[in-house]
């Protein structure tokens, strides 16, 4: 029972730091480049499985939404995924900081960033 309550209160406290922190829609109805209700679960349930925070659960599905912007989006998509990685290359240093994600995971999305910067120029 209360696993249930806790992964609940992970679920959302992730999707409040995407929506408030990052300026993501997450609702896939909404905004057709975010993933799924079930893919975005799956990734959830990856870093849940691994004892990771909702602020390492955030970064980690804003750096996929990042490079699938930049993947499949247009110019505009770009522009968004330009302004989303600002937001992510800002939030990992506070995130370590806080201990809210670790050193090895801070560095990790900030490579996967930099692998994207280069298709936006």
């Amino acid at each position: 029972m209360f696993l249930l309550r806790d992964r609940t209160k992970f679920n959302s406290d992730v999707d409040l730091i995407l929506r408030m922190t990052f300026e993501i829609e997450t609702d896939s109805s909404k905004n057709s480049a975010f993933p799924s209700f079930i893919s975005y679960l799956s990734h959830l349930s990856e870093i849940w499985n691994g004892n990771g925070t909702p602020e390492h659960a955030a970064v980690h599905m804003a750096c996929t939404y990042c490079k699938s912007l930049v993947d499949k989006g247009d110019a505009v998509r770009k522009a968004e995924a330009q302004a989303l990685r600002t937001r992510i290359d800002e939030a990992i240093p506070v995130y370590v900081s806080r201990g809210q994600l670790t050193q090895d995971w801070g560095s990790h999305y900030a490579g996967l960033l930099q692998k994207c910067a280069s298709p936006m120029a």
